[in-house]
């Protein structure tokens, strides 16, 4: 089955989510420990989120905006299994023991 996109709108979804990943990176570079760790822990949900939204939108392009939700439109796409380390934190470490 071929999956129309519009690909326009994903081009430019894909280049917002670029530069705000080009900006963590930059944030890496140029900064101290600490601010690597805001990075990683703050600053690439954001960068997932832009690419998330890519995802969710390529299909519908600005139509999206109006026929999804605000969380529609950021949740991870439901094909791809990545969890967040919230979502990590709470499982266990190994099959049959209790969550962290």
């Amino acid at each position: 089955m071929d999956v129309m996109i519009d690909k326009e709108w994903l081009h430019a979804t894909l280049n917002d989510a670029c530069e705000a990943l080009q900006d963590a990176m930059s944030k890496v570079a140029e900064g101290d420990d600490e601010d690597a760790k805001e990075v990683l822990e703050h600053d690439l949900v954001h960068v997932y989120a832009k690419l998330n939204y890519a995802v969710n939108t390529a299909r519908l392009g600005p139509a999206a905006l109006s026929a999804l939700s605000e969380d529609e439109l950021i949740a991870w796409p439901a094909r791809m299994p990545f969890l967040t380390y919230d979502e990590l934190d709470g499982m266990p470490a190994e099959p049959g023991e209790e969550a962290n």
